[in-house]
């Protein structure tokens, strides 16, 4: 474990789509959080037979979102483009199951020798915000479907 907090001046968000497009947001303010994520990817079933609990099982899939927010510096730059599928060559990562446009993701925090990240595969945009401002901003929130891991530890092993 490291004694080196991360802040918001250390993470680097940058999405992958299947034909190798990658696209980094420029992570001005440092906002970011990734929310919902369980044991698993899976809700807790908690089983009662009068007043006692008798099972604990693994439910349904919980999808994690992560949100994203920069400081904008043009609405159809090359980071939105890709996360709207909007590049001329994009293919989704999630082409085999669906017609949602998905791609992979990294977010890394790098400070001298320490590195830290999460990372995942099939994240879906599900909401953009541009707000002006002083200074105007866009915001993403993505949903993410597809197997995610902490630091290369696998906390959702498949899709």
């Amino acid at each position: 474990m490291s004694n080196i907090p991360a802040n918001f001046t250390d993470g680097v968000f940058t999405i992958t789509d299947d034909n190798s497009l990658s696209a980094t947001l420029l992570m001005s303010n440092g906002d970011q959080s990734l929310s919902g994520l369980l044991p698993y990817g899976r809700a807790q079933v908690v089983t009662e037979s009068r007043g006692a609990v008798v099972g604990l099982r693994k439910g349904a899939r919980a999808f994690p979102t992560i949100s994203v927010s920069a400081t904008l510096a043009g609405p159809a730059a090359d980071f939105q483009k890709l996360a709207l599928g909007k590049t001329a060559t994009a293919v989704s990562t999630t082409l085999d199951i669906g017609d949602l446009f998905a791609v992979d993701f990294d977010f890394s925090f790098d400070y001298g020798g320490e590195t830290r990240s999460y990372s995942g595969e099939d994240m879906v945009l599900t909401s953009m915000e541009i707000t002006e401002g002083e200074v105007s901003t866009i915001s993403f929130e993505f949903t993410v479907y597809g197997p995610l891991s902490l630091d290369a530890v696998a906390v959702i092993t498949a899709r």
